[in-house]
């Protein structure tokens, strides 16, 4: 096969580059007011989702509808994420500010919620994207299967732990995250969350199987 072909895996390969290229300027435009980061890090994972299972390549279009029905439950999943997670930093902080057994009680009790939070969080915006409930379910949901899966929940805060490390000591990482850092993220690990999500949709593969070749019958 010419490798310069359509369906050559050099073809291929280089329309997956531009596709994460592309996710990552959609998340950064989408994610600029802040208040919207939610809404769009959903979209993202639909998008990689999406890519991942049946090699859909209409990234722009997928973002953009997923952003649209995602808006309102994402947005408030954020803000509740940020003002948790302000409490946490604040009890904190103050358990490192007071000496004594009343600091030392305090680290410890924060320290704990830390680990349940930090599961939701990995889990809680793929899990938006895929699943339609209410944000309450969703997030309990979130952390339901971050823990029944915790071998894959260490997996994915390795990459993150990777990704920030080398971000930090190594620069030529850091321009690739400049470039695409979120896209490369948001695909890595959406290749864990499409595997993950088949234990609770059993019939996903068959259809995604069914549906490729469908594509390549047309």
């Amino acid at each position: 096969m010419n490798i310069f072909s359509f369906n050559s895996w050099l073809s291929r390969f280089l329309y997956l580059v531009a596709d994460i290229v592309l996710l990552h300027i959609l998340w950064i435009i989408c994610s600029l007011p802040i208040v919207t980061i939610g809404a769009s890090t959903t979209a993202l994972y639909s998008s990689c989702m999406k890519r991942i299972r049946r090699d859909e390549g209409y990234i722009t279009g997928n973002f953009f509808r997923a952003f649209k029905s995602n808006f309102r439950q994402s947005t408030l999943i954020w803000l509740l994420l940020l003002a948790v997670g302000g409490i946490l930093y604040m009890d904190l902080w103050i358990g490192l500010s007071v000496e004594g057994v009343l600091g030392k009680i305090m680290l410890v009790s924060c320290s704990m919620l830390l680990i349940p939070f930090f599961c939701t969080v990995l889990y809680i915006f793929p899990v938006q994207a895929k699943f339609e409930n209410r944000i309450l379910d969703n997030l309990k949901n979130a952390f339901l299967m971050s823990l029944s899966n915790f071998q894959w929940t260490l997996f994915l805060a390795f990459i993150l732990a990777t990704f920030v490390l080398l971000t930090l000591v190594f620069p030529p990482f850091m321009g690739l995250m400049l470039i695409a850092g979120a896209g490369i993220f948001g695909y890595l690990t959406s290749c864990v969350f499409v595997y993950v999500f088949r234990k609770y949709l059993p019939d996903e593969l068959q259809e995604d199987a069914m549906a490729s070749r469908m594509d390549q019958e047309q």
